[in-house]
């Protein structure tokens, strides 16, 4: 098998995983708090209008894929847990730091 073949098999054989990433942004987002959970600092964030355009186009098979954020310079994968039903998600966790400026960038971001 020649290389061209072998990279186009192995970006074909990547596609289901990269199909199931879901990207949030900061402008999906209308407000942002820290919250506790667990012992972890998590963020519980408002979705705007884009960001629950994307949860309602794969909210019934979006459970346990995973979510990827990058907000602020803050990449960050997560696992969503149950269905987002209403505005309001957790995301996190992070660390006291990386919370404040996603935190900061969100809510400046209004």
């Amino acid at each position: 098998m020649n290389l061209r073949l072998f990279t186009i098999a192995i970006l074909i054989s990547a596609l289901p995983i990269a199909a199931h990433a879901l990207g949030l942004n900061s402008g999906d987002f209308v407000a942002a708090e820290r919250v506790n959970s667990n012992g972890d600092t998590v963020v519980k964030v408002k979705l705007s209008k884009s960001g629950k355009a994307k949860f309602k186009k794969l909210n019934q098979t979006s459970v346990n894929r995973t979510i990827h954020t990058e907000i602020a310079g803050v990449a960050h994968d997560f696992k969503l847990r149950v269905p987002i039903i209403g505005d309001d998600m957790e995301i996190g966790p992070y660390s006291a730091t990386e919370a404040d400026k996603v935190i900061s960038e969100i809510n400046h971001y209004k």
